[in-house]
């Protein structure tokens, strides 16, 4: 009998060397060599079996991995089996046409070579294994096997004492964390435990056979004990052309964080090329950080960074830039500072900052898209706790709150900066006690403002609200008393004073739910009939006396024809007999119950014409009813989405406002949307006096994503306002899809207004490496927001 070998330290060893050059952020362990001396070898009959196709491409050939769909990589090829019984573990059994040696000294298989070990399988043409030097040959072509990867070359050579040898033309095929990677190299060199070197060595992410892009190295060092690789002279080939280089370069082979370069951010509009290089730090496992030194051509240069922290009971980010001297502005030391802090104190108490500055009023004007200018006029600047436990056999909630904002001006240099909170304390307090909720809400709060009259507000509001309810309906009365307290400071020529308001509130709100089995463009569904009554009573009172330290109206929709208060915040609270009326019907899916539209309308109607102004004043509805709201949203088919609104005034049998779209989108990647909106009485900008300008306003939206050929989409929005004239965005482009998925790029171009008379261009290049890293500047973003329905091209799923 032959005594044969352990193959375990060597198929580590090899798939851990080639895994290591392409997963930066894999975990990965490797067991240690077993010293082990077989007890027991097997040799058997040789199960015929056809040999595979030797591999018919040599390292350097332009089709690298089998770059086309008529040829097949050997090592897709399944691998031979002995097919018999399994063996005992640590047991070697050796298949072959040929097999001879010498106890103690050593063996050699021939023809179709099936070694088995555990889960390892090596299949060659031919083995030796050598006892006096532990040492093992196989060739011409040998493939290894182990839980799902493969490992082929023309020979190798390795000594399982010491772990060390070689293998030449080798190649990997393996799946590590749902990721494939494959690789080719020249040569193999394992120089002992967890040390080898990979020579003229080249892998990608891609899908088996696809060269596509691949990253090309003239050597790989790697050390498993450090978790550190050394990549020497490496470069990135796209379709077969060198694209970056580096002459040298580090990297973690064993799923551990290192620090770094990133792969640089490069983009294009007004201000010309920009350019980012960071840098990444990995300080510790819970702390990094990044720096971004870059150039904007029209602007200059620009330095940014991060650091994260992330503890057991906190963590946080901060973010900066800063450009020493903008050329275009014509303005030094131009910043922006963002700090967010989150923190556990304890089980019931949490906290938290969020601190956010820019160096002026045009920052986000300049530095940033249409969504974020609109978004940033109040940067946020906040200091929280949050308090959470049982008292009294209820639930508490508290919170401290400390705020206060850095207000942007617009273009015409007016700014509204809203009152500081210094601070507020809010508590509420609930139980339930049978069918009855009992709900006490506090509220203390200090504002201050450099420009107007500062003071404190306290609110106290105590309500119950009993729920009667069933299968088919409810009802939920609830009473209450709002009563707020001011202490306002001198302002100008207004002396000190205290004021207050006390007001019952009492309201009722009853639905029911009626269900029918119902057919539609020959499908079935289950169709709810909902109607709903709210009526709602607050008496009364004239508010001009208060200050309006921090309440608006909310706009006139569906959903606020059911709240008691038509005011955001506790400084107006509106008087009210009145009735709302409405009804909604769903229609579901009758298997699961999902819901696939929703229509419904509503009205309400009023028994007395008093009103509550913003201004604290006293004034009269000039009719019993309110105007109706309507809306409709939801699925026509599997393939068409759509939905209106619409505030209908009746007094003038006229409509406030409606919106429309309808978006076609029979598969991923396919989608077209169209929208209009109209306002007939829209708050528009904020005008240099402090007034917003009211304006009517028209706008089509139309918006698309669509293949124009095999993995070619192009993508397009054009945001048209008609009363101006003029389009508020613009946007063109084009993704392209690999046909196995492992490259896709993008190039956008877009043109969006800033201002009334402004606007901005910004150009958008993305290429994205499967499993690897982003190259440019990625659109993801600004096309999920421009086309509704919008899908990643790269995740596009072709049936």
């Amino acid at each position: 009998m032959a005594r044969l070998f352990s193959l375990k330290p060597l198929v580590l060893a090899l798939i851990m060397g080639f895994g290591a050059t392409v997963v930066r952020a894999e975990d990965a362990s490797v067991p240690q060599a077993e010293d082990y001396t077989p007890a027991h070898t097997a040799a058997s009959k040789p199960v015929q079996t056809s040999q595979s196709e030797a591999d018919p491409l040599s390292l350097g050939s332009t089709c690298l991995f089998c770059d086309h769909e008529d040829a097949k990589p050997a090592e897709t090829a399944e691998i031979k089996r002995s097919g018999e019984p399994a063996l005992p573990a640590d047991y070697t059994r050796v298949n072959a046409d040929k097999i001879e040696g010498q106890t103690q000294v050593g063996v050699r298989a021939e023809g179709d070579v099936i070694v088995e070990r555990n889960a390892d399988v090596l299949n060659a043409d031919w083995a030796q294994y050598d006892q006096a030097t532990d040492t093992v040959t196989a060739g011409d072509r040998f493939t290894l096997y182990q839980n799902g990867s493969t490992v082929s070359g023309d020979q190798l050579v390795y000594n399982l004492k010491d772990q060390t040898g070689s293998g030449t033309a080798v190649r990997l095929n393996t799946e590590q964390g749902g990721r494939h990677l494959q690789s080719v190299s020249e040569k193999a060199e394992l120089k002992g435990k967890g040390l080898y070197k990979l020579i003229n060595t080249k892998f990608n992410t891609c899908s088996p056979g696809d060269a596509s892009w691949y990253i090309q190295a003239q050597s790989i060092e790697a050390d498993e004990s450090t978790g550190i690789g050394v990549a020497k002279h490496a470069s990135l080939v796209f379709g077969g052309v060198p694209v970056l280089y580096t002459p040298w370069a580090d990297f973690p082979i064993n799923g551990n964080r290192k620090s770094g370069l990133l792969v640089p951010t490069i983009a294009t509009g007004s201000d010309g090329l920009e350019l980012s290089l960071p840098y990444y730090f990995n300080l510790a496992p819970n702390l990094d950080a990044t720096i971004r030194p870059g150039i904007i051509s029209k602007r200059g240069v620009q330095l940014g960074g991060q650091v994260r922290y992330l503890e057991p009971k906190f963590n946080g980010v901060i973010d900066g830039d800063w450009m020493p001297h903008d050329k275009k502005r014509h303005e030094n030391n131009r910043y922006q500072i963002k700090f967010d802090h989150n923190h556990q104190l304890t089980d019931k108490l949490s906290g938290g900052i969020s601190f956010n500055q820019v160096s002026d009023d045009n920052y986000y004007r300049d530095f940033y898209g249409r969504e974020d200018i609109a978004s940033n006029v109040n940067l946020n600047r906040q200091l929280w706790l949050n308090y959470g436990d049982n008292i009294w056999g209820g639930s508490f909630d508290g919170a401290l709150n400390v705020q206060k904002y850095q207000t942007l001006a617009n273009q015409d240099g007016y700014k509204d900066e809203p009152y500081a909170i210094m601070p507020r304390l809010t508590g509420r307090w609930q139980k339930t006690m049978g069918k009855a909720n009992i709900n006490v809400f506090s509220q203390f709060t200090r504002f201050v403002h450099d420009s107007k009259q500062d003071g404190s507000r306290t609110v106290l509001y105590p309500s119950i609200r009993w729920d009667f309810n069933n299968q088919w309906g409810y009802i939920r009365p609830k009473i209450g008393v709002h009563a707020t307290y001011y202490n306002l400071g001198s302002f100008g020529n207004q002396s000190g004073r205290r004021v207050s308001r006390v007001l019952p509130i009492f309201n009722v709100d009853t639905g029911m739910t009626f269900e029918r089995n119902a057919n539609l463009f020959g499908n079935a569904y289950l169709q709810t009939l909902e109607p709903r009554l709210f009526y709602n009573y607050i008496p009364t009172k004239s508010q001009n006396d208060l200050p309006n330290f921090d309440t608006s109206e909310n706009s006139f929709s569906y959903n606020q024809l059911f709240r008691e208060n038509l005011y955001v915040g506790n400084d107006r609270i509106n008087s009210a007999n009145s009735l709302t009326a409405a009804a909604q019907t769903r229609f579901l899916d009758p298997n699961n119950g999902a819901e696939l539209f929703r229509a419904g309308i509503g009205q309400k109607f009023y028994f007395k014409n008093d009103k509550v102004l913003l201004d604290g004043s006293v004034g009269r509805y000039e009719r019993s009813q309110s105007d109706w709201v309507g809306f409709a949203h939801g699925k026509l088919s599997n393939s068409i989405h759509a939905g209106f609104d619409i505030h209908y005034n009746q007094n003038e049998s006229r409509a406030e406002s409606y919106a429309a779209t309808i978006r076609y989108n029979p598969e991923p990647g396919k989608v077209l949307s169209a929208r209009y909106k109209y306002g007939r009485n829209e708050r528009i900008y904020l005008q240099s006096d402090g007034n917003y300008f009211y304006d009517k306003i028209r706008q089509i939206d139309l918006a698309a994503q669509w293949p124009i050929r095999k993995n070619l989409y192009a993508v397009a929005r054009y945001n048209y306002e008609i009363e101006a004239k003029k389009p508020l965005e613009m946007l063109i482009g084009a993704e392209y899809k690999s046909n196995c998925g492992c490259w896709s790029a993008s190039l956008v171009g877009q043109r969006y207004v800033t201002g009334e008379n402004s606007h901005k261009n910004a150009v958008f290049f993305n290429l994205q490496l499967k499993d690897l890293s982003n190259i440019g500047n990625n659109p993801f973003e600004k096309l999920r927001l421009a086309i509704p329905g919008y899908s990643k091209t790269n995740e596009v799923v072709k049936q």
